[in-house]
């Protein structure tokens, strides 16, 4: 038979944060990771109003609420009703899921048992995965436009011009058109490299990260007309990084480099690139516009800069790195990575 000390040792290994609260909204016990969810110590919320942890703006309808289940007690679920917001002792809020148990202790009057989960975690976690959806949905439309506009077209002209040649008798007539012909082809074939080179980077897989870095800032001057100043000081750790580090650093510079070039409206952006204590340290840092971020996770859900900044922070944390990006309207935007340098089958540097 399990003792009441057993009860308390459950109570408190609960992964999730638990009050008791009784009929008049009074908290009469809590565990450790209430505490350390609310910030407040045992001492400071034992005996208090639960409305405390409610923010200011919605207490009076949860005390409606509260009174409500109060007059007729009901179990809820985990993961049922509204979307719930808690209150720190900082002051900050965070969004979780409630379950309420009531029932009568043995101490007496009836209490509810109110299991709390932090959902912060899990709304990122979906809202990536939406925005994982969407990034290879507009990858798909990309790519059908160009093979619509481009190659269909070759294709049908290619077809036409095909059955015209058979029936073509003048010599000098036939070799226009097949030099018309191979000319379309040699387009049809550039239009290829350019969209496997959109997909990936030969550069980077025949010659490596710093010559592909060059032709990266090559391309911006030549393409947009955006001078990057770079300081890459990766020579003697470039060829022994994982590929899949060498990957996310390039892709990370790369959409970095790009938003900068089409974004920013600038004629330079800086990028700086170093290895120190087992790391490689990225920033590209433009004086451009910048733009409203008060959430790096989640701003600009609705706009490609926004699908690109969450898959530089994606590819970051995909090789336990991390990204950070600072920026605000008219103050320019700097984006700065973190990545480990580990080798296939290696200990970290």
């Amino acid at each position: 038979m399990l003792t009441d000390r057993d009860y308390r040792a459950v109570f408190e290994a609960s992964p999730d944060a638990m009050l008791v609260v009784d009929s008049d909204g009074v908290i009469r016990d809590l565990n450790r990771q209430a505490s350390s969810m609310f910030g407040w110590s045992r001492e400071e919320i034992e005996g208090s109003g639960v409305d405390r942890l409610v923010p200011a703006g919605v207490r009076s309808r949860h005390g409606q609420h509260r009174r409500r289940q109060a007059e007729a007690p009901r179990a809820r679920p985990m993961g049922q009703g509204v979307e719930l917001q808690a209150l720190r002792k900082d002051g900050t809020t965070f969004p979780v899921e409630i379950s309420l148990s009531p029932g009568e202790l043995a101490s007496g009057p009836e209490h509810v048992i109110c299991t709390i989960r932090e959902t912060s975690a899990w709304k990122r976690m979906r809202w990536l995965s939406r925005t994982k959806l969407e990034a290879a949905e507009n990858e798909r439309k990309h790519l059908s436009r160009e093979l619509h506009d481009e190659f269909l077209q070759f294709l049908v002209a290619f077809k036409i011009r095909g059955r015209l040649l058979v029936d073509e008798t003048d010599r000098e007539k036939r070799e226009r058109a097949w030099a018309v012909i191979a000319d379309e082809i040699l387009t049809a074939i550039r239009g290829v490299k350019r969209m496997i080179r959109g997909l990936r980077s030969p550069k980077l897989e025949q010659q490596g990260l710093v010559s592909a870095l060059a032709t990266l800032f090559r391309d911006a001057r030549k393409v947009h007309g955006v001078t990057i100043r770079a300081s890459v000081n990766l020579d003697w750790v470039a060829d022994e990084l994982d590929p899949l580090t060498v990957l996310a650093v390039y892709r990370i510079v790369q959409e970095a480099v790009t938003n900068a070039a089409t974004h920013a409206r600038v004629s330079e952006a800086a990028v700086t690139l170093r290895s120190a204590d087992g790391m490689i340290f990225a920033e590209i840092r433009d004086e451009g516009c910048g733009f409203e971020l008060s959430d790096p996770g989640v701003a600009l859900e609705d706009g490609h800069v926004g699908v690109g900044l969450v898959g530089m922070r994606e590819r970051a944390e995909a090789v336990g790195g991390s990204l950070t990006i600072q920026t605000s309207p008219g103050s320019g935007t700097t984006v700065r990575a973190e990545v480990p340098m580990v080798g296939p089958e290696r200990e970290q540097w």
